[in-house]
């Protein structure tokens, strides 16, 4: 390289060396004649598919041009995309970095956070406040306790006095007819509710593909929001579950990422609690649903990792992450109230 010559001529004023150094990212440096490159382990090649991380250097950098490239993985990008990974943060700071403007500590603390493999898509959202159904109604405001709800609530062991307490409610009129309706509260504001349908097979005559088990309200996403959030916020762990019926199960400290995957919006809301520990309770599928190549020079690799695996790539840099199987196959949800509870506390057999 030319004496005086930036290595980066978008951002003369960036030393790769000396962020890579303040990262604890180790490294070797190549130089040549007209260039230096930078050669270290990729951080990415678990995530794309490859059976063990990269331990023989194989991300290279020329920050002359500003690209980089992993010769096990292929992945490659902008210099912007590499400081996004090892800073963990949205590009409008990696660029900042970059061009030797750091973040304040506040800004660094609230980042919002992006996970480029599992979330291109799901950027962080703001909530909103929604409303419920027509037809809603509180437990807490039903006489008859022989309903079909009630009746779904006693096939799921769940007591009415939990359901009046975390006000659950039901519909028998309009879109959400025959539906339980829990709602999920964040911040004390009501962001989010599921209509789970009580009928099961009696509904048969509208047809599987026309009728849905789970009903959201229109235009919010279930994956920027966890149930019971408000609750367990205050505790040191929480405990990741895949429905609102098997937090019931697991206790005060659990939360709902409704479904078996975890969105970078609701790592942000797990950042904001008391939590340093989590705890992942998903179904055993959840541990074998990844998606292989099926055509090409990667034909059999691994695509995207199981759901645990992703989850725990996206919280091991936050928490001491964990995960509990259930034994015999069995979901959280069908264990008795309390049973669960008791034995995630004293352990199992």
């Amino acid at each position: 390289m030319g004496a005086g010559r930036p290595e980066y001529s978008k951002f003369p004023n960036f030393d790769l060396g000396h962020y890579l150094k303040e990262n604890g990212v180790y490294y070797l440096k190549h130089d040549s004649d007209d260039h230096v490159e930078y050669a270290m382990n990729c951080p990415m090649c678990r995530l794309r598919g490859e059976k063990r991380s990269d331990t023989k250097r194989r991300l290279w950098v020329n920050p002359r041009v500003g690209m980089f490239t992993c010769y096990n993985c292929d992945w490659s990008g902008p210099l912007e995309r590499l400081v996004q990974i090892f800073s963990k943060c949205d590009v409008e700071r990696a660029i900042r970095i970059l061009e030797g403007r750091k973040p304040g500590s506040l800004e660094m603390l609230n980042f919002p956070l992006h996970h480029p493999e599992y979330d291109n898509d799901d950027e962080a959202e703001t909530l909103r406040e929604v409303e419920f159904p027509h037809g809603f109604r509180l437990f807490s405001d039903s006489e008859d306790t022989d309903t079909i709800f009630h009746r779904y609530l006693e096939g799921r062991d769940i007591p009415l006095e939990y359901a009046i307490e975390n006000g659950w409610g039901f519909s028998e009129v309009g879109y959400t007819q025959h539906r339980i309706i829990v709602p999920t509260y964040m911040e004390e504001r009501l962001v989010f509710w599921q209509a789970r349908d009580v009928l099961g097979n009696l509904h048969d005559h509208y047809g599987t593909n026309l009728y849905k088990k789970v009903l959201n309200p229109k235009g919010v996403s279930a994956r920027s929001v966890l149930y019971n959030y408000d609750t367990a916020k205050n505790h040191g762990e929480i405990i990741l579950c895949e429905g609102f019926v098997d937090v019931c199960k697991a206790g005060a400290n659990a939360v709902a990422t409704n479904g078996k995957k975890l969105h970078s919006a609701q790592v942000e809301w797990l950042t904001k609690t008391k939590a340093r520990n989590i705890v992942i309770l998903w179904d055993e599928d959840a541990y074998s649903d990844e998606k292989r190549y099926v055509k090409g020079r990667n034909k059999g690799k691994i695509k995207k990792p199981c759901s645990v695996d992703a989850a725990i790539s996206m919280l091991k840099s936050f928490f001491d992450v964990r995960c509990i199987k259930l034994p015999d196959g069995r979901d959280a949800g069908s264990y008795a109230m309390g049973e669960l509870e008791e034995l995630l506390t004293d352990g199992f057999d």
